[in-house]
């Protein structure tokens, strides 16, 4: 038999999802009428909660958060899940952590608000089906504004991000930049927001050394093809910057290959801010989008949809800092 859902317990009673996973939960805010109503309709219909939302029920304070990456195969998300994991131990809540690799977005978003609370996310789909899909349960956009009730963001400002870094590298002696672009495998491409920073702040003759690579999750290689692309046909470039940390570390180890001195040659940099970069031959620096703040500025919004899910859209802005090492 097909499994049952939460949504049809709480339709065949007449009642929100929130109520059925409270009466699961022994939450406080509902009449033991209802509750017994809500556990003899799930014992009748062979409804189970999930594995990870049984651990809820034995804490009810506790907030169940579902966070959905790009890939397990990008340090990035790693590090991004490691400070927020950090964050959510001293609140007490539970994170489950998923990738939509082979998964469409919103059949992922429709499992997990099943479970969670609150579903944070990179996520393309239109605001408006990823609302539908989450059915109640409140959704925070990484990267990504939204104009949707129920759908929260939290926006990188690649803007001042990137005139921060240009103006201070100019400082450091840089006059002709480059951009190694990124294009998503199998996708058609469309300028990254990275891309628009960067040709705004760089100056009309370096806004057209741009090259475009398509890179998976695992990009380096596409790194180091971009860097001979780039200076092949821009020789004069003295500044690379790159679409991410990891093309920024192809990009490297391409010019210690072909004897190009880092930075007195080249200057290279990336976008990410990963501490994978302390080690790399130099060290790399970087536009920094992962560490505390970041955490922060996600719990905020977190908070805010709990305590009331029908709460105005939250959104919250990040501006991304220098991260300065030896490669620039």
């Amino acid at each position: 038999m097909p499994k049952i859902t939460i949504d049809e317990i709480a339709a065949e009673l007449g009642v929100s999802r929130q109520t059925i996973s409270r009466a699961w939960n022994n939450k406080t805010d509902i009449s033991e009428a209802t509750r017994a109503r809500v556990l003899e309709a799930s014992e009748r219909l062979g409804y189970k909660p999930s594995r990870f939302a049984s651990n809820l029920a034995r804490n009810s304070r506790s907030t169940a958060i579902g966070f959905v990456v790009e890939s397990f195969r990008n340090p990035f998300y790693g590090e991004l899940i490691a400070d927020f994991l950090d964050l959510a131990t001293t609140r007490n809540w539970q994170v489950a952590v998923s990738s939509h690799e082979g998964t469409p977005d919103l059949e992922l978003v429709g499992r997990l608000a099943n479970d969670v609370d609150v579903i944070v996310g990179y996520l393309s789909d239109p605001t408006e089906d990823i609302a539908r899909a989450a059915k109640g349960t409140p959704v925070i956009l990484m990267d990504r504004a939204s104009d949707t009730r129920g759908v929260h963001s939290l926006r990188l400002d690649f803007d001042h991000g990137m005139e921060s870094l240009v103006i201070q590298l100019r400082g450091r002696g840089s006059r002709k930049f480059g951009m190694i672009e990124s294009q998503n495998l199998g996708r058609v491409y469309t300028p990254s927001t990275r891309r628009r920073a960067f040709e705004k702040h760089v100056g009309s003759e370096s806004a057209r050394a741009v090259v475009v690579q398509e890179a998976g999750p695992n990009s380096m290689a596409a790194g180091a093809q971009g860097l001979d692309a780039l200076l092949r046909a821009f020789p004069e470039t003295d500044t690379v910057i790159a679409f991410s940390d990891l093309m920024a570390m192809g990009a490297l180890a391409r010019a210690g290959e072909q004897g190009i001195r880092v930075p007195d040659d080249v200057r290279i940099v990336g976008i990410d801010g990963l501490s994978l970069g302390e080690i790399t031959n130099p060290p790399l620096s970087s536009l920094g989008l992962v560490g505390p703040q970041t955490s922060e500025r996600i719990a905020e919004i977190v908070e805010l949809s709990v305590a009331d899910s029908a709460a105005a859209i939250e959104r919250r802005t990040i501006v991304p800092v220098p991260v300065w090492r030896a490669s620039a």
